[in-house]
């Protein structure tokens, strides 16, 4: 890659002309206004720099394998697309990545028209939109102030351009290109009877169109796409953030015919994110699904999104959203939201486990599939907790997790022992020890796992259909020092206490309608008013580990340290006893 030798404005329209320049499909369409336009052709006949160019040579053996767009000659805002380039020519191709809104402008300006709604009028008017090209009037004039603009471009219909009188003489810009040399003007020149400053106006025009290499450009000659894809959002990101995501977007957008791929992905992130209480997946996430479920290499590379891919992708999509739906609505019924599921990353397997085995929509309900669905929820509720396995090296770990589920048999059960295999095998294993339980032990109100550890505690709880709220069960507001000390907890015990108050020892999942009207009670006395039938209120003691609970707040440290060591015992059987995976 390197500066290559400028060309003109003349050059670079030629090679528009001639489809040799033409635009990838992670370009956006035309955004500047007018007055960018006018400003642009300005700064051009006034010297000022208008900045380099990135251009990629793409070699004839790919330019096939990627959709590539036209630039923009009469531009129209009711219909702003750029036109497909068509069948790519057995040549070299110049994909712009830097300098498209410029070029346009250009080319506009030089060979085509801008149509726009004119301001204030009814869009329903036959002359709201008139079709206008760009005139430079040769009695510019350089003004006092060097932030005007000191010559005047304008877009005007034919009939506005025939207006001439003492300060006013409109010469269409595009005229110029059909005097190669500048001595062809003379004729022109004297016909029209200029004075010695409209003809160096125009002059100043010929030049700057046919004779100044303007375009200074660097050129990417290397063919590897994610490289160039790393380079165009790097140049591109200085006014609005671009990401992988958005350019492979556009990419699939150019590549699929039967449906809007922007469109619809959009459309689906959205409908996803309103299952149950909300989620917060983006176009990322379904991206990645599309992959995996399309049994693709699952990088976000551009080279995974040419034209056979995204056909395969296109082809699978309507059973995407299906299974992708499902993972997400298995997810919302076992209570996770955009608060509770710490890695989106984590459904991809359980939504491929679904689109592989053809599970239809029963499997959220049947009894039949409960035992499946434990599984699923026991596999992902630990992956969950464990450190890091949803961190580097999500790609390879993908990859591993649906070759384990692509060879189970679609009769057997979710392989959730396979996948602890693979995963060990991937240095993500799912063992846990002592550190972990008491790491577990230990997480404060807030933090995302909090939900995962109690669900796996307790899992009687009808969660499906009822919303639990992850609550205190000796409230906050009775760990303040003064109320404290009044309640008579001793001065050298209250900051162990307020330190107590968020950790697991002190949280429960709750209802909730009932964590409302628990509020600021001490968990004893609302127990009582809570549940009047001695047996239902030891099972609810039991389901929670809240036994003994006592009556005063100076006693919170015996509890505490009681129920801390009971969610130890429980967490231990359930995941230490667990580190020795076998194979089914």
């Amino acid at each position: 890659m390197g500066f290559q030798t400028p060309i003109t404005i003349k050059e670079a329209l030629t090679s528009i002309f001639r489809r040799e320049f033409v635009l990838p499909a992670i370009q956006r369409e035309l955004v500047w206004k007018v007055d960018q336009i006018r400003r642009l052709f300005d700064s051009i006949m006034r010297g000022y720099p208008i900045g380099s160019f990135l251009f990629w040579r793409v070699r004839a053996e790919h330019a096939r394998e990627y959709r590539f767009y036209d630039f923009v000659t009469h531009y129209d805002s009711r219909s702003p697309h750029n036109d497909p380039a068509g069948d790519a020519p057995n040549s070299d191709l110049i994909a712009v990545l830097d300098g498209q809104q410029r070029l346009t402008s250009l080319n506009i300006g030089f060979n085509g028209s801008h149509t726009s709604k004119l301001y204030r009028a009814w869009r329903s008017s036959k002359n709201a939109f008139p079709k206008r090209y760009l005139f430079l009037n040769l009695h510019s004039r350089p003004s006092e102030n060097d932030d005007d603009m000191q010559y005047d471009f304008r877009f005007l219909t034919p009939d506005q351009s025939q207006e001439r009188n003492a300060t006013t003489f409109w010469f269409p810009v595009n005229k110029i290109l059909d005097y190669r040399h500048s001595a062809d003007l003379v004729d022109f020149v004297r016909s029209e009877d200029l004075t010695i400053e409209q003809e160096k106006t125009l002059h100043r025009l010929h030049s700057v169109t046919h004779s100044d290499p303007l375009i200074q450009y660097y050129e990417e000659r290397e063919q590897d796409l994610h490289r160039v894809l790393s380079i165009f959002v790097r140049t591109n990101g200085g006014g609005t953030v671009l990401s992988y995501s958005d350019m492979l977007l556009s990419v699939a957008t150019a590549q699929w015919d039967k449906y809007d791929a922007r469109e619809e992905i959009h459309r689906f992130v959205d409908e996803i994110n309103t299952v149950g209480h909300g989620f917060a997946f983006n176009k990322d996430f379904v991206l990645k699904a599309c992959l995996m479920l399309s049994n693709l290499d699952t990088k976000f590379r551009v080279t995974n999104f040419n034209s056979t891919n995204m056909n395969r992708i296109q082809d699978a999509w309507e059973g995407i959203k299906k299974s992708v739906s499902r993972a997400v609505l298995f997810a919302s019924s076992i209570g996770y939201d955009a608060g509770r599921l710490t890695s989106a990353t984590s459904l991809l397997p359980v939504a491929y486990y679904l689109h592989q085995n053809e599970h239809q929509d029963g499997w959220l309900e049947h009894v039949s599939s409960q035992n499946d669905r434990d599984r699923v929820r026991q596999w992902l509720i630990r992956s969950l907790l464990k450190k890091g396995v949803w961190g580097s090296g999500l790609d390879t770990l993908l990859v591993g997790l649906r070759k384990v589920l692509q060879e189970a048999s679609p009769s057997l059960l979710f392989p959730i022992d396979k996948l602890g295999v693979e995963m060990h095998y991937r240095g993500k294993d799912l063992a846990f020890d002592e550190a972990d339980v008491e790491f577990l032990a230990d997480l404060r109100y807030g933090d995302q796992r909090v939900y995962s550890v109690l669900f796996l505690l307790y899992p009687d709880l009808d969660i499906a259909r009822n919303q639990f709220h992850v609550d205190h069960v000796f409230p906050r507001a009775v760990f303040t020092p003064a109320a404290l000390m009044k309640a008579g907890v001793a001065a050298d015990d209250v900051q162990w206490f307020i330190d107590k108050k968020d950790r697991l020892g002190n949280l429960q999942l709750l209802e909730g309608h009932q964590n409302v009207a628990k509020s600021a009670m001490l968990p004893a006395r609302w127990l009582r008013q809570s549940y009047n039938d001695l047996q239902r209120r030891q099972r609810y003691e039991d389901n929670h580990d809240l036994a003994g609970l006592p009556e005063e707040m100076v006693d919170f440290r015996a509890f505490y340290d009681r129920r801390r060591e009971a969610m130890c015992g429980r967490l231990r059987s359930l995941l230490v006893s667990r580190t020795s995976q076998k194979t089914e």
